[in-house]
């Protein structure tokens, strides 16, 4: 049985140090004149949608003319990205281009993306942490949908649609690194692997009861066997 591996971007597969946070300071800063509260606010585990709707509402900018802005910004996080990440010394997290490089050999996978990025942000960031993303197939992307728990049935929509398979939650996987991911897991009734690489301690997401749960992805052959089994 093939299965669909999901797999958010920020202290997951990569750290960005930062970077995100400068791309939407910048998209802002242009389009409003002000970036809101950005320097207090917690982006954890958060849709790219939700952190610029909660921080420009914060100034009394209305729902609506957000949301008819949304694209503008996109494309402007793209733009300063494109021009900034290479400087920013990103990096893969530890074992994750070796766990890749052994996924894809594999016909029984399909690899994908559920990330809060928006879809025009998330290759510019892969690359510049050195990974390949062509070789995720899939993508649900913040670009979606506000709400992370929406992203994982629009991922399995679109493998199914890319591959004439059955996807459900039953053959899917969702590795991430925060509390979101894993209930964005459950929300999907996908198999909810955690990793500890990001912002959050392995107590913590311990507390929400992934059903794998890791340090890092460093030990290849154990985070294949969580992933497939």
């Amino acid at each position: 049985m093939q299965k669909l591996l999901l797999f958010d971007i920020d202290g997951t597969l990569i750290r960005s140090n930062g970077a995100g946070r400068l791309t939407l300071a910048y998209a802002l800063e242009r389009l409003f004149g002000t970036v809101g509260p950005l320097e207090e606010y917690n982006m954890s585990g958060k849709t790219d949608p939700r952190i610029i709707t909660d921080l420009l509402t914060a100034i009394g900018v209305s729902p609506k003319e957000i949301n008819k802005q949304l694209p503008a910004i996109y494309e402007l996080m793209a733009e300063h990205g494109q021009k900034i990440f290479k400087d920013k010394e990103m990096t893969a997290c530890a074992g994750v281009p070796e766990l890749l490089a052994r996924l894809v050999a594999r016909d029984d996978v399909i690899m994908g993306l559920l990330t809060g990025n928006s879809q025009l942000t998330a290759p510019l960031k892969l690359s510049a942490a050195g990974i390949d993303p062509l070789q995720f197939k899939v993508g649900a992307y913040g670009s979606d949908a506000m709400d992370r728990n929406e992203l994982p049935a629009i991922g399995i929509s679109r493998a199914n649609q890319l591959t004439g398979a059955q996807f459900n939650g039953n053959n899917t996987v969702i590795i991430g690194d925060t509390p979101a991911d894993i209930l964005c897991a459950r929300a999907g009734k996908a198999t909810a692997v955690a990793v500890a690489s990001g912002w959050h301690a392995a107590t913590t997401l311990a507390d929400y009861q992934p059903d794998h749960l890791f340090d890092n992805l460093g030990d290849t052959d154990q985070v294949l066997q969580a992933l497939l089994s």
